[in-house]
């Protein structure tokens, strides 16, 4: 878009002066003054140093509108900024610099107005196939096109095997601060188009050992958002269009996060129309071996969908997805095919049956030593095994929106590393156990329920003394 600007005819009857230059990774302000004065006057600055080459650049700009563009630009270094920019200050009213990046930082730093580009829907990229094949606006005149044009437009939009495409978004991969590496290639477990909430994918990197764990537990939620929000502002998570409390990966992302994963991440998903073929990004032992990360995406869950998971013998995480968002039937699983997977997988760390139509915890669940990520939302379940308090490692219990729970055990008060409970939208829910004050290292919290005078008193609350966000207080008696 910028290069069709910069290049329109108009421009050069508007702008006295014009520039551009491909600034990429290294923001080398000598390197773009000259190349800037070169641009603009043609003239020679071998081994002239900054401040000659401002001197110019200023003389020649003073009084006249210029338009410069400095293309894929990185750098968030105020100084090397303010330096870059002074010779500009001379120019006439009018004249602008047009700055291009995929780094939002760099936008607050310039104080520009920022102008995203949003993703291209299937009817522009339609549109824009039926442009460059057959010189018209639309397939309008080529019905018999529209079909197939339409088909192309939608392999085209989600693709990433185009080696152009993937080394040019690994740049921004390359550019991301160590502890955001780790993070967003943990992404990689994600399917295309899975919406997740911020805290939901907090948690998950807390969980799994990424933020340093000697900050004090109120700082680690607080550097989990804010990583959140930094890939946010590099553009490597987008808002999503159905719900904006959640985000989501573009495709490209999303392979690019798998690529460098490799196969420590392993994303499946049964097809809907053939429920007996999966469909699989790799189908070969050694994947099977090294997969560290799993996911799979079902409306029906079967044991031979899930017997190459069980193969996984050092697996830490598992999910299973559902990217159908208005679907309210959930993911079914048996029982038996939910405990024989698990008796199998004894290193995991995160286990996700978030929206599964189930009506019981097997057991097995609390044999799961090295669990500290568990998420039961929106399940059928009634309560929970006595035995979940032997889950000593467990961090996170996620249970919002079990509208069956009635009830939770009295050994939850063992799970002294907790930090994370959610029970929200749990109405069956009217009383909790007593010695819920044990859970003294609790952060989020977000519902209480007090109950009748043999469960859990509101005085319980003083000792959890971590907690931060709202906190709703359910039952409260007279």
């Amino acid at each position: 878009m910028a290069q069709r600007l910069y290049n329109d005819p108009k421009m050069s009857s508007y702008f006295e002066r014009k520039a551009w230059v491909c600034v990429s990774d290294v923001f080398d302000v000598l390197h773009i003054t000259k190349t800037i004065l070169q641009s603009i006057t043609g003239l020679s600055c071998e081994g002239k140093d900054l401040n000659w080459l401002q001197v110019k650049l200023k003389d020649d700009l003073s009084e006249r509108k210029f338009l410069v563009v400095l293309d894929d630009v990185w750098n968030e270094k105020y100084g090397e900024w303010t330096s870059l920019l002074k010779p500009f200050e001379a120019g006439a009213k009018g004249s602008k610099i047009i700055i291009t990046t995929r780094n939002h930082s760099v936008v607050s730093i310039t104080g520009a107005s920022p102008y995203s580009l949003k993703e291209l829907s299937v009817d522009n990229c339609t549109d824009l196939l039926a442009y460059h094949a057959l010189e018209a606006r639309n397939f309008e005149r080529h019905p018999h096109l529209q079909i197939v044009g339409k088909k192309i437009a939608e392999k085209c939009r989600a693709s990433a095997k185009n080696d152009e495409v993937l080394p040019a978004l690994k740049l921004s991969y390359v550019h991301l601060p160590s502890y955001l590496k780790r993070c967003f290639t943990y992404c990689a477990v994600f399917p295309k188009d899975y919406e997740f909430e911020r805290d939901e994918l907090v948690l998950l990197w807390i969980t799994e050992g990424f933020l340093d764990g000697r900050k004090a537990k109120e700082n680690i939620l607080r550097s989990g958002r804010k990583y959140f929000d930094e890939l946010v502002s590099r553009s490597f998570f987008q808002q999503s269009n159905i719900d904006t409390s959640k985000f989501l990966m573009h495709d490209l992302l999303n392979d690019l996060a798998k690529s460098i994963a490799d196969k420590t991440c392993f994303t499946s998903r049964e097809s809907l129309v053939e429920e007996s073929q999966v469909v699989s990004d790799e189908d070969d032992a050694t994947f099977k071996e090294k997969a560290r990360c799993a996911s799979f995406v079902s409306q029906c869950v079967t044991s031979k969908s899930l017997r190459a998971y069980a193969t996984m013998k050092v697996l830490r995480s598992l999910m299973l997805l559902t990217i159908q968002f208005n679907d309210k039937k959930g993911i079914f699983i048996s029982g038996k095919v939910l405990h024989d997977l698990l008796t199998n997988l004894k290193y995991l760390r995160v286990l996700s049956l978030c929206h599964c139509n189930i009506v019981e915890v097997p057991n097995c669940v609390c044999d799961l030593k090295h669990l500290r990520y568990l998420n039961l939302s929106y399940t059928n379940i009634k309560r929970l095994p006595e035995s979940i308090g032997a889950l000593c490692k467990l961090q996170a219990l996620i249970l919002r929106g079990c509208q069956m729970l009635s009830m939770l055990p009295t050994s939850i008060t063992k799970l002294v590393r907790l930090q994370f409970l959610d029970i929200r939208d749990t109405g069956s829910l009217k009383k909790m156990p007593l010695g819920m004050s044990n859970l003294k290292n609790i952060i989020i919290f977000p519902k209480f329920v007090v109950g009748p005078e043999k469960g859990s008193l509101l005085k319980e609350l003083k000792n959890l003394q971590h907690l931060q966000g709202e906190l709703f207080i359910a039952e409260l008696q007279k």
